[in-house]
């Protein structure tokens, strides 16, 4: 079973990607599998150190085929050197078998309470968990789902635990002098970093010259919590599905996705969506489309307050295949009032000239209370602004200053009240020289 990390791109700057939104079944099955990790067998504990991930890249390129790494490992003999006593009962006789079948230990994984925040994947299996962002294992004084759970909370990025009970070696298996001493059994809980399925439970034990390390009562849990909240962006939020982005008059927002195998170095984290969102958000301003004449460029500052966020839309009439704006989404009531999303620029212009700046808005409603585009500029030694709403399509406005140095910041605001789902578009901002008297 392949286990990823599945990223749909931003779906608000909009770049040349073939449609359907599907997953390409081709290109995933060339990916690398994701790293499969056991936790060890016959030790009381075990804390694997930290793997740094790999740096997300923007998407610019179709997935390459990556070779399979090999993880077998050579087996060793012991030299009867005694093993920590378990604290489990050996059952009688002590054999194989009589492991396999005891009542009283798969009792105790039929009985294990369900931890607060988790659910339950599967309880009573012979085999502990083989999967993704192994974190650690530790050896229990009983049976005990609760301590478990303790441990995977404290333990950041934890998502999911394993309890489960393993027959080990009395003394270290030596095929001359000790190939099959007495057992001893242990109580097991291992922690991870991904959501585990009942499939993943494919560690079955293994042999130590004669002696047959065995798993019975093994139960695993997953979080139910939701994951925690990433900077910069609102959520999380549950959602029933994937997300099928919309298109806009046309235009296709699905920017596409990436695929991160789960490894010691990749769990279950928003995080990494968000790196990925940002990434491919600077990238793509620094690579616009040719068709593309108005999305956020890499010289505009954008900023904002509560429940704004930028968007692109068709252009204007005037000419431009796509227009910005800021999208209002939330119908909470802030402490301003209202959402506002700005851009900003300083303007390369000459002092002692005059200059037009022209551009076209569109907003829902006409009346500038609801929602709004200003347009902040230099008057004299001042700045000066133009508030304006509109209603059934795009309208055009123009003001004229003069330039003075220290003064030249060209600033543009959408803004909304609260309570108000809607957008707010700019298109075509032009600043040119102008002949007539700029006051």
């Amino acid at each position: 079973m392949r286990s990823t990390l599945l990223l749909p791109a931003l779906a608000g700057l909009a770049i040349a990607i073939p449609k359907p939104q599907l997953t390409n079944i081709d290109v995933l099955d060339k990916l690398p599998d994701p790293v499969l990790v056991s936790a060890p067998l016959v030790v009381a504990k075990d804390d694997p150190q930290d793997v740094a991930a790999p740096p997300v890249e923007p998407i610019t390129t179709s997935a390459s085929t990556t070779e399979k790494r090999d993880f077998s490992v050579e087996r060793r003999d012991g030299n009867c050197a005694p093993q920590p006593s378990g604290s489990g009962p050996i059952p009688t006789p002590d054999t194989v078998d009589a492991f396999k079948s005891s009542s009283e230990l798969q009792a105790m994984a039929t009985n294990a309470p369900e931890p607060d925040g988790y659910k339950t994947v599967f309880t009573g299996l012979d085999g502990s968990l083989s999967a993704s962002n192994y974190m650690g294992l530790y050896t229990q004084k009983s049976y005990d789902t609760l301590d478990c759970a303790s441990k995977c909370d404290q333990a950041s990025g934890c998502l999911a635990f394993n309890v489960y009970i393993e027959r080990d070696p009395s003394l270290d298996p030596n095929t001359a002098n000790c190939p099959n001493p007495p057992s001893t059994i242990n109580f097991k809980c291992t922690l991870w970093g991904t959501p585990v399925v009942a499939e993943e439970a494919t560690n079955k034990g293994q042999f130590r010259a004669q002696f047959q390390v065995l798993i019975t009562g093994s139960n695993a849990y997953t979080k139910v919590a939701p994951p925690s909240a990433v900077a910069g962006y609102d959520g999380p939020t549950g959602l029933g599905g994937a997300i099928n982005a919309p298109l806009d008059n046309g235009k296709d927002t699905y920017l596409g996705y990436q695929f991160f195998a789960f490894s010691q170095s990749q769990g279950y984290d928003p995080q990494t969506c968000a790196d990925a969102c940002n990434v491919q958000t600077t990238y793509n301003k620094n690579h616009p489309d040719s068709d593309d004449g108005s999305r956020f460029p890499a010289d505009w500052q954008t900023g904002g307050i509560n429940y704004a966020t930028p968007d692109i839309h068709g252009g204007s009439p005037s000419g431009g295949s796509w227009s910005t704006g800021a999208y209002f989404y939330s119908s909470q009531t802030t402490r301003e009032g209202y959402s506002a999303l700005y851009l900003s620029q300083n303007m390369n212009v000459c002092t002692g000239y005059n200059y037009s700046i022209s551009y076209d808005y569109q907003t829902p409603t006409q009346n500038p209370n609801d929602c709004s585009l200003t347009a902040q500029y230099p008057y004299k030694d001042t700045p000066r602004s133009v508030t304006k709403a509109n209603t059934g399509g795009w309208a055009q406005n123009s003001v004229t200053f003069q330039a003075v140095t220290g003064v030249n910041l060209l600033r543009f605001t959408f803004k909304c009240k609260d309570g108000i789902n809607a957008n707010v578009w700019l298109d075509n901002v032009k600043v040119t020289p102008y002949a007539g008297n700029a006051f």
